[in-house]
């Protein structure tokens, strides 16, 4: 990977925050008791993600390799289940750098008022680009609390969604959560000193949180490798669905922290159950054969994000 300057403060982390989530002993249930919680609502949730982190410490240290070790035992758990997966006849590991950096108050105040603010700078033929992608999201609390949140650019343009993210929770099964975020793209000299004030000129909900408008954000970035090995395909859907995987280092070049496997699709919820059955099935299958061999320790109180790796912020 070629050298990434950052020039970021890095803060360490404080756990808060618990979000409000729908569980399900059978995955098969899962999307149905969404259903049924969200009641009206459901029609707003666009899209849904299905997340498997798995321990750096339980696969080879080369992380193309340990991409290439994720790949194949999970395939084989999705085959042996009845799910077509298809691997990418060129480039299925090309790995691409990616830094994600995140942005709160060295006590977390962002987090604890249920908002998250992410950039992302990715690379094109070795090299990062300037214009960023910037989301601002509302996250941990009930999911109708979410979905009914105000977000929303200050020039009027974009639009908010809203996501079920599921992964593996406390006792082992199914969790989902619902997160509502709106994006732009910025440059780094856009976001002046990247402090409240200057998100907040783009997200103006972000000013009205009670804290202070000159309040500081210190960076909690996340250097990353990301490989499409391939796809699933999923009854009800009319493509395949791509797979992503990602490590995450603290440091740039450093070991990762962790590593994901996921994949999801949008549209419209209630005319996707099919998807959402197998889907939830085969991922309840992921953790059934694979949970202690690729697992992280505690898994469950990360509930399938990455993020709460990163922050240290467990359920």
């Amino acid at each position: 990977m070629r050298r990434i300057v950052t020039g970021l403060f890095v803060a360490g982390a404080i756990v808060v925050g618990i979000p409000q989530a729908t569980t399900s002993a059978f995955a098969a249930e899962l999307y149905a008791q969404c259903q049924k919680d969200w009641g009206n609502l459901t029609g707003q949730v666009e899209g849904r993600e299905f997340k498997f982190l798995v321990d750096p410490a339980k696969v080879s240290p080369d992380q193309k390799k340990a991409f290439e070790q994720i790949w194949g035992e999970v395939k084989n758990v999705l085959v042996k289940n009845g799910v077509k997966v298809t691997e990418r006849e060129k480039g299925a590991f090309n790995l691409t750098p990616l830094v994600k950096t995140f942005y709160d108050t060295p006590n977390m105040d962002l987090w604890k008022k249920g908002y998250l603010i992410r950039t992302t700078v990715s690379y094109k033929k070795g090299y990062p680009q300037a214009e960023m992608k910037v989301i601002v999201k509302r996250i941990n609390g009930p999911a109708k609390t979410i979905i009914n949140s105000e977000l929303s650019l200050a020039n009027g343009k974009g639009k908010a969604s809203s996501e079920d993210n599921i992964g593996i929770g406390p006792k082992g099964n199914l969790y989902s959560y619902v997160e509502k975020g709106i994006g732009f793209k910025a440059t780094r000299a856009d976001l002046g000193e990247m402090n409240l004030k200057d998100f907040a000129a783009y997200v103006p909900q972000l000013a009205k949180l009670g804290l202070p408008a000159d309040t500081k954000l210190v960076a909690y970035p996340a250097f990353g490798l990301r490989a499409r090995p391939g796809v699933v395909e999923l009854p009800g859907l009319d493509k395949p669905t791509s797979v992503s995987m990602e490590s995450w280092s603290r440091v740039e070049n450093g070991k990762p922290i962790v590593y994901d496997y996921s994949f999801g699709y949008g549209g419209d919820f209630n005319a996707m159950t099919k998807a959402h059955a197998s889907a939830e099935k085969a991922v309840e299958a992921i953790q059934k054969d694979l949970g202690q061999k690729l697992g992280m320790p505690d898994g469950g109180k990360y509930i399938g994000s990455k993020v709460r790796v990163l922050l240290k912020q467990p359920m």
